[in-house]
């Protein structure tokens, strides 16, 4: 049996999450982290680690540290970006009347093209759409005008799962030209603005960089700080399907529990909670994958499945037991000032999700 905010280690031996987190940042897993559980919609657990800059570049510690990390700091939210895009497309589709199987040629001229025309929203936030995992021209392109000229298909649409960070950037102008808005407009109206995200957004002001958790440090940009650390989204002018929400351990507990709420009860609308907690037809090698989470990860352990949430690659991780009665996020920065080794982050994820799982055990 755990404390409230425990985790168990061999032997029995107790390290409670904030604990935990302070060893992550003393040992340099990240600089800055926070953790907010619930469990039936009411937070049991809330800690926070670290500073928000403790590094100007590799080796050169920052002359003054930044604030300490509380429950106003906002984190680069990368790949968890990829669940707001995927309620903001689903929401839209769901106030027109229409659902997933929409073939994308349907709002974008490029889908037109023979090869591309079976591809639909579902496939984009499934992965199954045969897209590259990663577009590598990092070069900046105003108005994604290189991206749409170039990012195709590597393989059929509709036979494999291929994570694909270019597909959600898709995702993302699909969702533009639905809307008639860009995707940060879109995203705030249709997601973060029901859901009562206040302190989320794409592009943080510059006088709000104090509150943002810094990342890596970077060639040709310095150290990253209030800019989205992605390269491709920074390429795209920062706001992107695929990554570049800055936001707080807080306001992701309100994603979590939108997912983990029943159908009717979120609030996000019906067919979305249903689309995005619904396992696709295509298994992935490591997970199930929903339109927008993943379903089941290994870092979800000890979760009650189905438990649907994701990961950032700057750090951060949110999951839900859907219908269930438990919620977890884990923010960090753990690409600051270098990126390296996932394991030590893939750790820590592992044992907050267990501090979790340990909560308001069922009888």
């Amino acid at each position: 049996m755990l404390d409230f905010d425990g985790t168990a280690e061999p032997g029995g031996r107790r390290t409670g999450v904030a604990e935990l987190l302070e060893s992550g940042a003393s040992r340099g897993v990240y600089g800055a982290a926070a953790v907010v559980i619930a469990v039936d919609g009411e937070i049991a657990v809330e800690h926070s680690a670290g500073r928000t800059r403790v590094w100007n570049a590799p080796g050169e510690p920052a002359a003054e540290p930044g604030a300490a990390v509380d429950a106003t700091t906002r984190f680069d939210l990368a790949s968890v970006t990829k669940l707001v895009t995927a309620a903001t497309l689903l929401t839209l589709l769901d106030e027109r009347g229409a659902d997933p199987s929409i073939p994308v040629g349907e709002f974008l001229p490029e889908f037109r093209q023979a090869s591309l025309q079976a591809i639909t929203v579902a496939d984009l936030l499934s992965h199954t759409a045969g897209f590259p995992a990663e577009w590598l021209d990092r070069a900046p392109d105003p108005g994604s005008v290189r991206f749409r000229a170039g990012a195709r298909p590597v393989e059929e649409p509709g036979r494999s799962h291929r994570y694909s960070c270019v597909g959600y950037i898709w995702a993302g102008l699909a969702a533009e030209t639905l809307g008639a808005a860009s995707l940060d407009v879109l995203a705030e109206r249709h997601v973060l603005e029901p859901l009562g995200m206040h302190d989320t957004g794409y592009r943080p002001a510059v006088d709000q960089h104090a509150r943002v958790a810094a990342t890596e440090h970077q060639p040709g940009r310095g150290l990253v700080h209030g800019e989205v650390h992605d390269e491709t989204a920074w390429a795209l002018g920062g706001v992107a399907g695929n990554a570049g929400l800055f936001g707080t351990a807080r306001d992701l507990l309100k994603l979590a529990e939108a997912l983990r709420l029943p159908p009717g009860e979120s609030a996000l609308a019906p067919a979305v909670v249903r689309a995005m907690t619904t396992p696709s037809a295509i298994a992935g090698d490591d997970y199930r994958q929903a339109l927008g989470p993943r379903i089941d990860e290994e870092w979800m352990r000890g979760l009650r499945s189905p438990a649907v949430g994701h990961t950032g690659f700057t750090g951060t991780a949110v999951a839900a037991e859907a219908g269930g009665r438990r919620s977890v996020v884990f923010v960090s920065n753990r690409v600051h000032p270098l990126r390296g080794s996932t394991e030590p982050i893939q750790a820590m994820r592992c044992r907050v999700a267990d501090a979790a799982a340990a909560l308001g055990v069922d009888p």
